[in-house]
């Protein structure tokens, strides 16, 4: 067998010891050619995954000799000829047999609608092109599977899980992958980036100054917080995979290949540690399992490099390194560069904590704080003191000047409220004050329509836990979407499953919501979520991450990594907690009160330009939820009935509307996924942030809910209605 067969036939074996056991055979005792494939499979990281290989890596000077190098670099080195680790002229036509014949006289061939112009570099597992795409008229990265890797199944199924989980990260800072395609080998396209590497603009200049290593590193930041919101870690960040583009001084993150699902994001299957060593975080180095930290931790190892043009970890071996990782602390910066400013090695050290827990705790965080710097830099003259950087935590004597003023500011609003409800001022402001009138709305929107009878309940209603409720009237609605509308989305949305969800909504039918009922005015907050934990010490969330869920949260902004057992928890411990039946509604409640007396698109009408008025969606919310109320409510008053979190509701979802059955304890984590959700979400689109559309897959860092009151007289008595 030659040292490709051993090389392809050990990647189908995930089993470590089944491979060794087979390579031990196949290699006999040829040490170099047992070393020559090792040195394959090495490079490889994980059986058959070409997107674990770090591009730079691929484009370099051969498979065993790191190179700090990406695809920018690339484009310029080819055009002075044949590199180490380039194939010879006789050999290059071998491997693009794949191609189909152009007519195009610059042209290497064609795959799809691509016209490949130019092979910028070739690895053991793939080929990276220049190509153009046809359809939108643009210049495009393209990179393809080798077609001798692509002929086992396992390396085609890797690729393409890894390219399209990498395809979710959308943001203007990070390479965007276009399209991820099977036929007539699998390959993805990406943006074509024009510029230099990180690693580049440092060897050519040295050290970076202050405002550069802020400016470069608050949009670093950016892309890890646009990932991390995804669920994806990245794993690798290093100066060679951030990209500076040409004209812009705009960074963009690349080389995603090596990104994991937060909850499979240790060791690789073949038991290869994946990554850099000289950047990676210690635990990463450890091969424990990693959370989004990890990749705070190599950030501030480039931003080491930015601040003193050498890495933080050196030695003469991998195993060396990665001992100094995990035990050693780098030198300071400013024993290398004086000059640089402390607050700004402060924040280094800080993202450099050997324990994740010591660590800025998320990547938006820190994209929050560089923005500060960077807006203080701006300043003339700039401040000598950055108060939002502190080394420490104040100490208790500091603390203690201030809390008791603190407290009795935050307390003086209680002790007014109580005073108003003593002597009866509150409820008789209720009925002087008048219902502000909506009727007046924004410029192409549907106006409000006359409210259905109330059955003299109040309007308004606040709970013990500041929850504010309003009163959601009987009445019939249009629940669905007409054939026009479904049909018109339709030719929009690109994914089978948009569209299979679009077909849902139909039929378009008439509903009756017999009974009046109060709906949540804004979806459950942080504050609110965390007060039912605080109080059930011994609930065990489905998911820990509703309290940092890798972007700015205040207690303001709606929960979310919610799954619908702790909604319905949630419910059920209010209910107690109050002596009234609180629920999450059934999707016929949430829609007829997201509509609130209109039927049309949205709850305002049908112009898709005015929805950034009602909702944070993908177009508006920078990736990452905001606080409640923050938008133009609807007609009655219920505030992010589009985008910000998805809701759930009580019914088990059917793609027939009269399939639905009511609530029923979740069978496991896939049965648990299948309760209706409504309303869009911060990362998602417009037609997601429909009053129609129903969904049910999913979770994570974009579902939080909504509460539903049971209305007297079917519930206690709403004494608290204001």
């Amino acid at each position: 067998m030659t040292e490709e067969q051993v090389f392809l036939a050990a990647l189908d074996l995930d089993n470590p010891d089944d491979r060794t056991a087979f390579l031990e055979k196949a290699c006999g005792g040829d040490v170099a050619f047992r070393r020559q494939v090792d040195e394959l499979l090495a490079a490889h990281f994980k059986p058959g995954e070409f997107l674990n290989e770090p591009l730079g890596r691929q484009l370099g000077s051969g498979l065993a000799t790191p190179v700090h190098d990406c695809l920018v670099s690339q484009i310029a080195n080819q055009r002075g000829g044949a590199g180490a680790g380039e194939k010879k002229p006789e050999e290059e036509h071998d491997d693009l047999q794949f191609l189909k014949p152009s007519a195009r006289p610059d042209s290497l061939g064609r795959i799809g609608h691509y016209e490949v112009l130019q092979v910028l570099g070739r690895g053991g597992f793939g080929i990276v092109f220049r190509a153009f795409d046809e359809a939108l008229q643009r210049v495009v990265a393209l990179k393809a599977l080798a077609p001798t890797v692509a002929a086992t199944s396992p390396a085609r199924k890797r690729f393409l899980r890894e390219a399209r989980s990498s395809a979710r990260v959308r943001h203007e800072n990070v390479v965007q992958i276009h399209a991820v395609e099977e036929q007539p080998l699998p390959y993805l396209v990406m943006e074509f980036i024009p510029g230099e590497t990180l690693q580049q603009r440092i060897n050519r200049t040295g050290p970076l100054d202050a405002p550069e290593i802020v400016r470069f590193g608050r949009q670093i930041a950016e892309a890890l917080a646009a990932a991390h919101a995804t669920g994806l870690i990245h794993r690798d960040i290093k100066p060679c995979n951030v990209l500076i583009e040409e004209g812009h001084q705009r960074i963009k993150v690349n080389d995603f290949g090596l990104a994991r699902a937060a909850d499979d994001a240790s060791l690789t299957q073949s038991g290869m540690l994946a990554g850099t060593p000289m950047f990676m975080a210690p635990e990463q180095a450890r091969g424990e399992p990693l959370d989004h930290r990890a990749d705070l931790f190599s950030l501030g190892s480039v931003l080491y490099v930015m601040a003193t043009g050498r890495p933080p970890f050196r030695a003469s071996t991998t195993y060396a390194v990665l001992r100094r990782v995990i035990e050693d602390s780098p030198r300071p910066i400013r024993d290398l560069i004086p000059e640089t400013p402390q607050w700004l090695s402060d924040i280094i050290a800080k993202l450099q904590a050997k324990k994740s827990s010591d660590r800025f705790q998320s990547a938006r965080e820190v994209a929050d704080v560089l923005a500060d710097c960077e807006t203080r830099l701006g300043m003339n003259p700039p401040p000598k003191s950055f108060s939002r950087i502190s080394r420490s935590r104040p100490s208790a004597s500091r603390f203690g000047q201030w809390k008791w003023l603190v407290a009795a500011v935050l307390f003086l609003p209680v002790l007014a409220l109580a005073a108003t409800e003593f002597i009866g001022l509150t409820h008789w402001l209720h009925h002087q004050q008048p219902i502000p009138d909506q009727s007046k709305n924004v410029e192409g929107e549907q106006t409000r329509l006359e409210r259905p009878q109330d059955n003299g309940l109040p309007v308004d209603f606040n709970n013990t836990l500041a929850m504010k409720f309003k009163l959601i009237p009987a009445g019939k609605f249009k629940m669905g979407s007409s054939p026009e509308e479904i049909e018109y989305w339709l030719n929009l949305v690109e994914q089978e499953g948009h569209k299979l969800f679009l077909r849902s909504e139909s039929p378009e039918h008439e509903v009756e919501i017999t009974k009046p009922f109060y709906l949540g005015a804004t979806e459950v907050t942080v504050g609110q979520f965390r007060q039912f934990i605080e109080a059930n010490p011994k609930y065990m969330p489905d998911d820990d991450r509703w309290n940092d869920p890798g972007f700015k949260q205040t207690n303001e902004h709606p929960v979310v990594w919610i799954s619908w057992r702790d909604a319905s928890e949630f419910c059920n411990w209010l209910s107690k907690k109050e002596g009234r039946k609180y629920r999450l509604p059934t999707e016929a409640e949430w829609e007829y009160a997201c509509r609130a007396g209109t039927n049309t698109r949205y709850c305002y009408g049908d112009d898709e330009a005015q929805l950034d008025r009602h909702a944070w969606f993908i177009n508006n919310s920078k990736f990452g939820t905001k606080p409640v109320a923050g938008k133009k409510s609807n007609n009655w008053g219920l505030f992010d009935m589009h985008g910000n979190a998805w809701e759930w509701c009580q019914d088990y979802h059917d793609f027939d509307y009269y399939q639905n059955s009511p609530a029923r304890d979740p069978m496991g984590p896939e049965d648990g996924m299948r309760y209706v959700k409504r309303g869009g979400a911060w990362c998602f689109g417009a037609v997601d942030a429909r009053s129609a559309y129903r969904s049910h897959t999913g979770g994570g860092c974009e579902c939080g809910f909504r509460v539903l009151l049971v209305a007297p007289p079917d519930n206690a008595p709403a004494e608290n209605a204001k």
